[in-house]
Protein backbone atom coordinates (compact mmCIF):
# COMPACT_ATOMS: atom_id res chain seq x y z
CA UNK A 1 0.00 0.00 0.00
CA UNK A 2 1.26 3.01 -0.98
CA UNK A 3 1.96 6.08 1.61
CA UNK A 4 0.09 9.40 0.84
CA UNK A 5 2.43 12.37 0.15
CA UNK A 6 2.42 14.91 2.71
CA UNK A 7 0.50 17.97 1.82
CA UNK A 8 2.26 20.74 0.41
CA UNK A 9 3.27 23.44 3.03
CA UNK A 10 1.59 27.04 2.58
CA UNK A 11 4.47 28.82 3.90
CA UNK A 12 8.08 29.05 1.71
CA UNK A 13 11.36 30.75 2.93
CA UNK A 14 13.34 31.10 0.19
CA UNK A 15 11.36 29.34 -2.57
CA UNK A 16 11.64 26.27 -0.32
CA UNK A 17 8.61 24.27 1.67
CA UNK A 18 9.03 25.69 5.18
CA UNK A 19 6.99 23.40 8.09
CA UNK A 20 5.85 25.43 11.37
CA UNK A 21 6.22 23.19 14.64
CA UNK A 22 2.91 21.27 15.67
CA UNK A 23 1.94 23.59 13.12
CA UNK A 24 1.62 27.00 14.68
CA UNK A 25 4.89 28.09 15.22
CA UNK A 26 8.75 28.38 15.19
CA UNK A 27 11.73 30.32 16.62
CA UNK A 28 11.27 33.49 14.55
CA UNK A 29 9.99 37.27 14.89
CA UNK A 30 7.04 36.18 12.53
CA UNK A 31 4.80 33.37 11.22
CA UNK A 32 1.54 32.38 9.57
CA UNK A 33 -0.89 29.90 11.49
CA UNK A 34 -4.27 28.79 10.42
CA UNK A 35 -6.93 31.13 11.78
CA UNK A 36 -8.25 28.02 13.86
CA UNK A 37 -4.68 29.18 16.01
CA UNK A 38 -5.73 32.55 16.73
CA UNK A 39 -7.16 32.79 19.85
CA UNK A 40 -8.40 36.43 20.73
CA UNK A 41 -7.49 37.59 24.33
CA UNK A 42 -8.85 40.90 26.25
CA UNK A 43 -7.08 43.97 25.54
CA UNK A 44 -6.22 43.88 29.70
CA UNK A 45 -4.26 40.64 29.40
CA UNK A 46 -0.79 41.36 29.05
CA UNK A 47 1.15 39.28 26.06
CA UNK A 48 3.75 37.84 28.28
CA UNK A 49 0.85 36.70 30.63
CA UNK A 50 -1.00 35.17 27.81
CA UNK A 51 2.24 33.80 26.22
CA UNK A 52 2.69 31.00 28.85
CA UNK A 53 -1.08 30.01 28.62
CA UNK A 54 -1.12 28.28 25.32
CA UNK A 55 1.24 25.22 25.93
CA UNK A 56 2.22 24.69 29.81
CA UNK A 57 -0.47 26.03 31.64
CA UNK A 58 -3.03 24.31 29.14
CA UNK A 59 -1.45 21.30 29.24
CA UNK A 60 -0.79 20.36 33.11
CA UNK A 61 -4.04 22.32 34.54
CA UNK A 62 -6.37 20.75 31.74
CA UNK A 63 -4.74 16.68 32.58
CA UNK A 64 -6.20 17.43 36.14
CA UNK A 65 -9.76 19.24 35.36
CA UNK A 66 -10.52 18.12 31.39
CA UNK A 67 -8.45 14.72 31.27
CA UNK A 68 -8.72 13.44 35.20
CA UNK A 69 -11.85 15.35 36.52
CA UNK A 70 -9.82 15.25 40.11
CA UNK A 71 -12.73 15.59 42.61
CA UNK A 72 -11.81 17.53 45.78
CA UNK A 73 -10.42 16.23 48.66
CA UNK A 74 -8.57 13.13 46.21
CA UNK A 75 -5.22 12.25 46.65
CA UNK A 76 -2.28 12.81 43.85
CA UNK A 77 1.15 12.61 42.68
CA UNK A 78 2.73 14.21 39.94
CA UNK A 79 6.06 12.96 38.65
CA UNK A 80 8.14 15.30 36.46
CA UNK A 81 7.95 18.99 37.80
CA UNK A 82 9.31 20.91 34.98
CA UNK A 83 7.15 23.80 33.07
CA UNK A 84 4.22 21.22 32.55
CA UNK A 85 4.66 19.99 35.99
CA UNK A 86 4.26 22.66 37.78
CA UNK A 87 0.62 23.57 36.21
CA UNK A 88 -0.47 20.06 36.89
CA UNK A 89 0.31 20.74 40.35
CA UNK A 90 -1.58 24.21 40.33
CA UNK A 91 -4.35 22.36 38.46
CA UNK A 92 -4.84 19.86 41.70
CA UNK A 93 -4.61 22.57 43.84
CA UNK A 94 -7.74 24.35 42.00
CA UNK A 95 -9.17 21.05 42.31
CA UNK A 96 -8.66 20.98 46.20
CA UNK A 97 -7.09 17.79 45.99
CA UNK A 98 -5.04 16.81 48.81
CA UNK A 99 -2.51 15.59 49.51
CA UNK A 100 -0.64 16.70 46.56
CA UNK A 101 3.18 15.08 46.15
CA UNK A 102 5.60 16.24 43.68
CA UNK A 103 8.24 14.10 42.54
CA UNK A 104 11.36 15.23 41.19
CA UNK A 105 15.42 14.34 41.26
CA UNK A 106 16.33 18.06 40.95
CA UNK A 107 15.89 20.33 44.48
CA UNK A 108 15.47 23.36 42.85
CA UNK A 109 12.01 21.85 40.93
CA UNK A 110 10.73 20.28 44.23
CA UNK A 111 10.92 23.97 45.86
CA UNK A 112 9.11 25.39 42.90
CA UNK A 113 6.37 22.51 43.47
CA UNK A 114 6.18 23.76 46.91
CA UNK A 115 5.50 27.69 45.69
CA UNK A 116 2.94 26.16 42.96
CA UNK A 117 0.93 24.54 45.64
CA UNK A 118 2.37 20.93 46.51
CA UNK A 119 1.70 19.41 49.83
CA UNK A 120 5.10 17.45 50.27
CA UNK A 121 7.95 16.88 47.45
CA UNK A 122 9.77 13.87 47.45
CA UNK A 123 12.63 12.48 44.99
CA UNK A 124 12.53 9.14 42.74
CA UNK A 125 13.98 7.45 45.27
CA UNK A 126 11.79 8.42 48.46
CA UNK A 127 8.42 7.94 46.82
CA UNK A 128 7.95 4.46 47.97
CA UNK A 129 8.06 5.87 51.59
CA UNK A 130 6.02 8.79 50.75
CA UNK A 131 3.20 6.38 48.87
CA UNK A 132 3.49 4.52 52.47
CA UNK A 133 3.51 7.58 54.44
CA UNK A 134 0.62 9.52 52.23
CA UNK A 135 -1.55 6.49 51.61
CA UNK A 136 -1.02 4.01 54.06
CA UNK A 137 0.70 2.01 50.94
CA UNK A 138 -2.61 2.02 49.19
CA UNK A 139 -1.43 4.45 46.16
CA UNK A 140 -2.94 8.11 45.07
CA UNK A 141 -6.28 8.38 43.52
CA UNK A 142 -4.41 9.67 40.94
CA UNK A 143 -1.05 9.78 39.18
CA UNK A 144 0.39 12.30 36.35
CA UNK A 145 3.22 11.42 34.34
CA UNK A 146 4.65 14.45 33.00
CA UNK A 147 8.00 12.95 32.02
CA UNK A 148 7.32 11.14 28.90
CA UNK A 149 9.54 7.32 29.71
CA UNK A 150 8.56 4.01 30.31
CA UNK A 151 10.24 3.77 33.35
CA UNK A 152 8.44 7.09 34.60
CA UNK A 153 5.13 5.86 33.34
CA UNK A 154 5.76 2.40 35.05
CA UNK A 155 6.21 4.49 38.37
CA UNK A 156 3.15 6.51 37.93
CA UNK A 157 1.23 3.21 37.51
CA UNK A 158 2.51 1.49 40.54
CA UNK A 159 2.27 4.76 42.40
CA UNK A 160 -1.93 4.76 42.16
CA UNK A 161 -4.02 2.86 43.78
CA UNK A 162 -6.52 0.02 42.85
CA UNK A 163 -9.81 1.85 40.76
CA UNK A 164 -7.47 5.03 40.45
CA UNK A 165 -6.24 6.84 37.78
CA UNK A 166 -2.74 7.12 35.63
CA UNK A 167 -2.41 10.12 33.46
CA UNK A 168 0.63 9.98 31.22
CA UNK A 169 1.05 13.39 30.33
CA UNK A 170 4.57 13.36 28.95
CA UNK A 171 5.51 13.34 25.39
CA UNK A 172 7.40 10.14 25.09
CA UNK A 173 9.18 8.36 21.96
CA UNK A 174 7.45 6.25 19.74
CA UNK A 175 10.04 3.53 19.92
CA UNK A 176 10.01 3.55 24.23
CA UNK A 177 7.30 0.80 24.90
CA UNK A 178 5.72 0.39 28.31
CA UNK A 179 3.90 -3.07 29.08
CA UNK A 180 1.15 -4.14 31.19
CA UNK A 181 0.72 -7.54 31.96
CA UNK A 182 -3.19 -9.24 31.12
CA UNK A 183 -2.95 -9.99 35.15
CA UNK A 184 -2.21 -6.25 36.46
CA UNK A 185 -4.38 -4.54 34.42
CA UNK A 186 -7.36 -7.17 35.51
CA UNK A 187 -6.65 -7.41 39.53
CA UNK A 188 -5.49 -3.43 39.95
CA UNK A 189 -8.71 -2.37 38.23
CA UNK A 190 -6.67 0.85 37.60
CA UNK A 191 -7.16 3.49 34.50
CA UNK A 192 -4.66 4.49 31.80
CA UNK A 193 -5.10 7.66 30.30
CA UNK A 194 -3.43 9.54 27.37
CA UNK A 195 -3.35 13.65 27.58
CA UNK A 196 -2.85 15.53 24.53
CA UNK A 197 -2.76 19.29 25.21
CA UNK A 198 -4.82 18.86 28.11
CA UNK A 199 -7.73 17.74 26.47
CA UNK A 200 -8.28 21.27 26.26
CA UNK A 201 -10.42 23.21 23.51
CA UNK A 202 -8.28 26.80 23.16
CA UNK A 203 -11.98 28.28 22.17
CA UNK A 204 -13.34 28.14 25.66
CA UNK A 205 -10.58 26.79 27.95
CA UNK A 206 -8.28 30.05 27.09
CA UNK A 207 -10.61 32.59 28.50
CA UNK A 208 -11.34 30.23 31.54
CA UNK A 209 -7.63 30.25 32.74
CA UNK A 210 -7.33 33.89 32.19
CA UNK A 211 -10.52 34.48 34.31
CA UNK A 212 -8.77 32.29 37.03
CA UNK A 213 -5.41 34.42 36.80
CA UNK A 214 -7.62 37.06 37.09
CA UNK A 215 -9.29 36.21 40.31
CA UNK A 216 -5.94 35.38 41.82
CA UNK A 217 -6.41 31.78 41.91
CA UNK A 218 -3.68 30.57 38.95
CA UNK A 219 -0.52 32.09 39.14
CA UNK A 220 0.80 32.91 35.82
CA UNK A 221 3.66 35.74 36.40
CA UNK A 222 5.46 33.18 38.96
CA UNK A 223 6.02 30.58 36.11
CA UNK A 224 8.07 33.59 33.75
CA UNK A 225 11.94 33.09 35.47
CA UNK A 226 13.36 35.35 32.72
CA UNK A 227 13.08 36.99 29.88
CA UNK A 228 15.12 36.23 27.01
CA UNK A 229 15.67 37.33 23.04
CA UNK A 230 15.60 34.66 20.34
CA UNK A 231 19.44 34.50 19.94
CA UNK A 232 19.23 32.86 23.85
CA UNK A 233 16.83 29.90 22.43
CA UNK A 234 19.75 27.82 22.79
CA UNK A 235 20.58 28.89 26.18
CA UNK A 236 17.25 28.26 27.40
CA UNK A 237 16.40 24.86 26.51
CA UNK A 238 19.68 23.87 28.37
CA UNK A 239 18.31 26.19 31.54
CA UNK A 240 14.79 23.79 31.66
CA UNK A 241 17.03 20.61 31.49
CA UNK A 242 19.47 22.27 34.82
CA UNK A 243 15.66 23.24 36.82
CA UNK A 244 17.13 26.84 36.86
CA UNK A 245 14.12 27.90 34.93
CA UNK A 246 10.17 27.56 34.96
CA UNK A 247 9.45 28.82 31.42
CA UNK A 248 11.90 31.21 29.28
CA UNK A 249 10.12 34.21 27.90
CA UNK A 250 11.39 34.97 23.83
CA UNK A 251 10.76 39.00 23.98
CA UNK A 252 11.03 41.19 20.95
Amino acid sequence: MRQRPPPPSTVTFEGEPAHAGLGVGCFAEETVVDARAAVPIPDDVPFDVAAVVGCAVLTGVGAVVNTARVRPGSSVVVIGCGGVGINVIQGARLAAAAPVLAVDPLPEKLEAARAFGATHVATPDELGDAVKELTGGLGFDYAFEVVGRSATIRQAWRATRRGGTTVVVGAGSRDDQVTFSAAELFATERRLAGCLYGSGDVRTDFGRLLRLWRAGRLDLEGLISRRITLDGVGEAFAAMGSGDVIRSLVVF
